[in-house]
């Protein structure tokens, strides 16, 4: 392992300060998520402190309140944090906006030991590129831990009915399958069902998943005039497709969002899930029933393979940050080779913050705990967040559309997308409201020439 005290000195040494300042007398306050990589982190964050002499003051969100506590606060220039924590649907806001810095002037400041010891390069180009402000180019956040999107399936309720999961399965494929499989009950007596998948209202809830198998089915927000194409037959299909396969879904499938959805398959009672890849670390703990037993498949396809995304939470510094070249040596430190070791050696390779470097991908030690990791990396490896849809399109970010404006109208499709599988709203209705509201929002942005 390189010298940590490289981290401690080149960095500092080629960043110029305004005014010298001991490390000692540095606080950091990071404002994070609570999800269990960035709890790690702050357990972990010790090692830092104790190398460097900053000291850390973590700001622990709940994942409902992190987007509108941190902009609240960097919209008005509080000033409160020095690091914030990023979807990657915030990217470009936050740096449009002048609320974040850009980090590709921070990492030309670098010596190229430092740069070399850090190895950009190793992190996976649709990760780094969902990472970045679309229009400009430059990188907004460092990943702090990314996913994609997979099926995940019991292979010990596959094997008792005689099903098998194609090595590409198309989105028909997982409908006959979950058919198939709900209402089965297994040895133990647990009924479950087809398949787990999120329905709850909001645009990173049932947005999430919907926007991928909507791209996958060929549909689109704007045509490349920014003109709203969302009244298509490929879109009103997805809509069709999805209200179907939520038939075989858990009960009350609106109320269900990513939480629901994980503890119902770990706790063996779905036969299918389709979410995140960083889910399959929880399936395979100590901790879950169905450990063992779960089979790992590509995000479907439709008319074309586009299923796969890119989510998971960056890294940014804020841009009124006392502290920024502390800022950048902290960030450099959570996101590098070198944190990764560290948390191996404390909590095992499987707690690992995944899907960021292609390295770790190749770690013998990784491989044997993380019997998905061949499809993860493979996942990350065919989502491309610049090209997201079958059809050009002027927006980036895969199911999540790296927008400022997309906070809005991806709640009222998220809204009407739920009322419709709840039959509180007919097709026609819903395509309606959701044209508007991407319309309006074409307008109020000023996309059209």
């Amino acid at each position: 392992m390189k010298k940590r005290s490289l981290i401690a000195a080149a960095i500092v040494s080629v960043l110029a300060l305004t005014m010298p300042v001991m490390a000692e007398d540095v606080t950091l306050t990071v404002a994070m998520v609570n999800n269990d990589p960035f709890v790690v982190l702050e357990e972990l964050s010790s090692q830092f402190t104790e190398d460097t002499g900053i000291k850390l003051d973590f700001q622990v969100l709940s994942e409902n309140e992190v987007r509108a506590k941190i902009q609240e606060d960097v919209a008005m220039g509080g000033g409160n944090y020095d690091l914030v924590t990023l979807g990657t649907s915030d990217m470009a806001t936050y740096l449009m906006s002048g609320w974040t810095q850009n980090l590709d002037d921070l990492f030309a400041g670098l010596d190229e030991e430092t740069a070399a010891w850090y190895d950009r390069d190793d992190i996976f180009p649709g990760v780094l590129d969902s990472n970045k402000d679309a229009a400009s180019g430059a990188l907004a956040a460092l990943p702090f831990y990314s996913e994609s999107t997979m099926i995940c399936y019991r292979t010990d309720v596959f094997e008792a009915l005689g099903l098998e999961m194609p090595e590409a399965p198309t989105w028909d494929d997982i409908l006959e399958l979950a058919k198939a499989c709900d209402g089965f009950q297994t040895e133990d007596g647990t009924e479950v069902v087809g398949i787990a998948i999120r329905g709850k209202a909001g645009y990173g809830e049932n947005q999430y998943i919907f926007g991928s198998i909507m791209n996958s089915f060929g549909g689109r927000y704007y045509d490349m005039d920014w003109n709203t194409a969302y009244d298509s037959e490929e879109v009103r299909n997805a809509w069709e497709y999805y209200k179907e396969l939520l038939q075989y879904a858990e009960d009350s499938p609106t109320t269900c969002g990513y939480t629901e959805c994980l503890n119902l398959f770990t706790q063996g009672q779905a036969a299918i899930y389709y979410d995140a890849t960083v889910s399959a670390a929880t399936f395979e703990s100590d901790a879950s029933a169905v450990a063992g037993k779960v089979g790992y498949a590509p995000a479907p396809s439709e008319v074309a393979a586009l299923s796969s995304t890119i989510g998971g939470w960056g890294m940014a510094i804020t841009s009124k940050t006392a502290h920024p070249e502390e800022a950048f040596q902290f960030l450099l430190w959570a996101t590098s080779k070198d944190y990764q070791e560290l948390c191996a050696e404390a909590k095992g390779w499987a707690s690992v913050p995944s899907a960021t470097r292609a390295s770790l991908y190749e770690r013998s030690e990784y491989i044997d705990v993380a019997p998905f990791a061949e499809k993860t990396a493979a996942s990350l490896e065919n989502a491309n967040p610049n090209h997201p849809c079958v059809e050009d399109v002027p927006y980036t970010g895969s199911s999540l559309p790296n927008l400022p404006e997309y906070s809005s109208w991806g709640t009222t499709i998220a809204e009407q997308l739920s009322s419709y599988v709840a039959d509180s709203t007919d097709l026609d209705s819903a395509i309606k409201a959701c044209v508007q509201a991407l319309d309006d929002a074409a307008e109020e942005g000023g996309y059209r020439g």
